[in-house]
């Protein structure tokens, strides 16, 4: 697993002092899952031809657990909760983690955390900009949900005038790409994990050891939650460098993540008006980009130099629920949403000017059914894809769910869409709790 043995150690050794072990309360549980995947379409080269090495089946199996020891007055916690996976074709998907690995301690209106740990900001349904903390886990999922633990030191206060946390980041993990032979989706590209590079100049893993910093205060004004953060350290999402290089076996072209560092400041916010949810995020980041190479067709490289840009980007959107549809006691959310990158068609992702809709139906029943069915639109390129989700508990220890994702039109000149054109995918997992 990645993170530090002598971190997890220390973690244990504080909690166990903390607290005689005959005063413990044990909480054990966890999930076991069988995954399958499919992909109706054959992945190409990147001369077009059909890439045999590529398959269209994958079955995986995956697990997750969790221990939690507690004293109990509650002051006292130590929570591991480690994952894992093995995926049938896709070696980068064969991966393990430690979600959590922490110890905390509550006093009063005090909470202090130390170890790995989660932590998630943001209100909207389709893109959270203010959500910086942990590293995207890029291979479980291409929606950025999945996140990696992350080594942090945590402390919180909570007053009437709202909650304020502050957070020491010591150790930097790298975004992971799926498998540059067998991996799907095929995003059209191979990211040389051997030559990233970061800003800071270092290399290996003394260029993991940082200093990342962040604030979050946090309040309610009547039906308003309001989150205002700040974040100065080493950017979670590389900037991709071209190297002029391709691979032998398929032909994509190989590049090089070069993680910057960068200031970020953000809001966060939604409002409760009875079956209205009015929702915003907003992003300001200060960061030193590599520039554009001529002799690479205008795309960066890290010969160049850098050059600060300072970039503002928001979301936001509505959602409205009907109650008890029909009374048939079920719910029905229709959400939409807008996505804003000022450099709009240079923006280095899929979300410039976008526009995202979706129906979330709820049945309320004991098998706690939902289905979330979502559609995005470039407003610069026409281009859409759809989204479903469903899941349903099966008796009391079973779980199945559905997903499946499309690539219904790639506008012209939109290279992001162009690129997984002929990786739609469905998604089904069935998980067993204990």
């Amino acid at each position: 697993m990645p993170h530090h043995p002598r971190l997890i150690s220390t973690t244990l050794a504080l909690a166990l002092c903390a607290t005689p072990a005959f005063a413990l309360d044990i909480d054990f549980e966890g999930n076991v899952e069988l995954e399958l995947r499919h992909f109706p379409r054959e992945s190409k080269t990147a001369a077009g031809a059909l890439d045999p090495q590529r398959e269209q089946d994958f079955t995986a199996l995956a697990g997750e657990l969790e221990l939690g020891l507690f004293s109990p007055s509650g002051a006292h916690a130590v929570i591991l909760k480690p994952f894992a996976r093995i995926d049938q074709h896709d070696h980068e998907r064969s991966h393990a983690d430690l979600r959590e690995a922490k110890y905390r301690y509550v006093n009063g209106p005090l909470e202090v955390s130390i170890g790995a740990d989660k932590v998630f900001w943001g209100v909207t349904e389709f893109l959270h900009l203010v959500d910086i903390i942990n590293q995207t886990d890029n291979v479980e999922s291409v929606d950025g949900e999945q996140k990696l633990g992350q080594i942090m030191l945590r402390a919180s206060y909570a007053s009437r005038y709202g909650t304020l946390t502050a957070f020491h980041l010591p150790h930097f993990r790298i975004r992971q790409y799926t498998d540059p032979v067998s991996g799907r989706p095929n995003a059209g590209f191979t990211v040389d994990d051997s030559t990233t590079h970061f800003e800071t100049g270092e290399t290996g893993a003394a260029a993991r050891r940082v200093s990342d910093y962040a604030l979050r205060y946090q309040n309610s004004f009547g039906p308003f939650d309001v989150g205002l953060s700040w974040f100065d350290g080493t950017a979670r999402e590389p900037q991709l460098l071209a190297t002029g290089q391709t691979r032998a076996d398929n032909g994509l072209p190989i590049v090089q993540a070069y993680y910057a560092e960068l200031t970020q400041a953000g809001l966060d916010a939604q409002a409760t008006l009875g079956p209205w949810l009015l929702k915003l995020e907003v992003t300001n980041t200060t960061e030193n980009r590599k520039l554009p190479d001529p002799l690479a067709g205008g795309r960066p490289t890290l010969r160049m130099d850098v050059e600060e840009v300072e970039i503002t980007r928001a979301t936001g959107g509505i959602e409205y629920t009907f109650y008890n549809l029909f009374n048939s006691g079920t719910d029905l959310g229709l959400v939409a949403e807008y996505m804003y990158d000022e450099r709009e068609e240079d923006a280095p992702h899929p979300f410039g000017n976008d526009f995202g809709l979706g129906l979330r139906w709820t049945a309320n029943d004991p098998q706690s059914t939902a289905i979330l069915i979502g559609g995005l639109i470039d407003h610069n390129t026409d281009s859409t894809s759809v989204s479903l989700e469903a899941e349903r508990r099966i008796g009391r220890n079973f779980k199945a769910i559905l997903e499946a994702r499309f690539q219904d039109k790639v506008g012209e000149g939109d290279t992001f869409a162009a690129a997984v054109a002929d990786e739609d995918s469905v998604r089904f997992r069935l998980a067993y709790y204990f």
